[in-house]
């Protein structure tokens, strides 16, 4: 049966949370027959007062010798909620519908644990009652309080093995607290389990935004450096005017991404990233083609052009990780082999899309060319493209005279680039004629000073 994808953001966030009322009732009306069973047995207030650690070591509902066998616990069904929830988020994906909190976790390649963290953290920032039955759960009390880090323990983990590592992602050092969006409160001597958890207000404000954007979740993992590299969400249409051998390659690159938990779940090996080297000359599509990749998989594009920027700033945006990474002008870079070869296992060993842009083949030494997962080679277009390319350049609101672009297209060996940028200069010509459109004349002026 075909998943059902949420209708947006926050028809997720309300079956995450009713599960997790659930997990929280269940556990308050257990604390709650805890308490009726002290009550009861307890004969004085120092027994009342000691009941934290003495009510485990009594059993009241039956008597058990001291040689009788283990119970034996039944197999732990398998986890059906959270494949079919699993099975939702990425049919939302595919939708193109964004969810803030899987969009993060599987940014920051948080486990199950982290993300219900997140998610106990985030409950009483939308109603106040999940504060009070964490007060309760706490400290019998019915206050407000915030989850403390014991209660996530208590509630997430089955066994001690579980306990330890989970207690691992909740320390400074771990992938969650060192990215700011979660931070541990308490006092500096106080013991790490009463210590609480609090998101911190922009991270409230993403899991909560409706859609969710992947550009917005970028800009608050990383406010500082998303100033220094071009960084976008493509939202106009892209129409890709290339040949249909580089067309299919590039609809491989979005499968792959798109289908790689699938792959991983049906035994086939994966790598964790993806690699392209796009060869062509400027203006024959590279960079569009990027774009197109970043819309059809609703990713945050990350471009960095090594003409402009110095080449020691990659290894600071590798570590950063970006969704998806664009590094134009790659051959300044490529061409030294004892390096790359480091950076390109660097780049393999994380869940990214890293695209690799060059002029020409020759820029990449053959050792690292069967490195790259994909090699997609963009030729310059013929005149069948060039037709469709001319009549692509002006926007609709643009006002233009009938013109031959049949002849255009035939008699102008020109990249894509190079038309966008010639109909640019052509409309800027008119203007500065105060011509009301664009005529034939204008055209030809700036293909004479291109």
């Amino acid at each position: 049966m075909r998943a059902e994808p949420f209708l947006d953001n926050w028809a997720y966030l309300k079956v995450e949370l009713n599960w997790l009322e659930r997990l929280l009732l269940t556990a308050v009306a257990r604390q709650r027959k805890d308490t009726k069973t002290v009550e009861r047995v307890s004969q004085t207030k120092a027994d009342r007062a000691t009941s934290h650690w003495w009510k485990g070591l009594v059993s009241f509902d039956e008597i058990i010798a001291s040689d009788s066998p283990a119970e034996r616990r039944k197999p732990t069904p398998p986890a059906s909620y959270q494949q079919q929830l699993d099975a939702r988020i990425q049919a939302s994906w595919h939708k193109g519908i964004g969810l803030a909190l899987p969009m993060l976790c599987d940014r920051l390649e948080l486990n199950a644990f982290e993300k219900n963290a997140i998610l106990l953290a985030l409950a009483p920032e939308i109603h106040r009652r999940y504060a009070q039955m964490y007060g309760y759960l706490q400290t019998g009390q019915d206050i407000q309080e915030r989850p403390s880090i014991d209660l996530v323990l208590r509630l997430f983990c089955r066994t001690d093995v579980e306990w330890r590592i989970a207690r691992s992602s909740l320390l400074d050092s771990s992938r969650l607290l060192q990215s700011g969006l979660m931070q541990v409160e308490g006092a500096e001597r106080s013991l790490f389990l009463t210590r609480s958890l609090k998101l911190s207000d922009e991270c409230v404000n993403y899991l909560l935004s409706d859609p969710a954007d992947f550009a917005e979740l970028e800009a608050l993992l990383d406010p500082q450096t998303s100033t220094v590299f071009a960084r976008s969400v493509p939202r106009t249409p892209i129409d890709l005017v290339l040949p249909e051998l580089v067309l299919e390659q590039l609809n491989q690159i979005c499968e792959q991404v798109k289908f790689a938990p699938q792959l991983k779940a049906w035994g086939f090996q994966q790598f964790p990233g993806i690699n392209a080297l796009l060869i062509g000359a400027h203006g024959t599509g590279k960079t569009l083609s990027v774009q197109w990749i970043a819309q059809q998989l609703e990713m945050p594009l990350t471009e960095v052009d090594l003409a402009i920027v110095e080449d020691s700033l990659i290894a600071d945006l590798i570590a950063e990780r970006p969704m998806l990474l664009l590094i134009k002008s790659a051959e300044r870079w490529l061409n030294r082999s004892a390096p790359i070869a480091k950076v390109l296992e660097l780049i393999n060993s994380r869940r990214t899309l890293t695209c690799f842009s060059v002029g020409h083949r020759i820029a990449v030494p053959n050792v690292l060319r069967s490195r790259f997962q994909f090699t997609i080679e963009f030729p310059k277009p013929d005149q069948s493209a060039r037709l469709k390319l001319w009549r692509q350049a002006f926007p609709a609101e643009t006002p233009i005279a009938e013109l031959d672009w049949h002849t255009l297209a035939k008699k102008h060996n020109l990249t894509g680039g190079e038309i966008k940028a010639i109909a640019k200069a052509a409309a800027i010509e008119a203007l500065a004629q105060e011509a009301c459109t664009i005529e034939l004349d204008h055209i030809l002026k700036a293909l004479s000073v291109r």
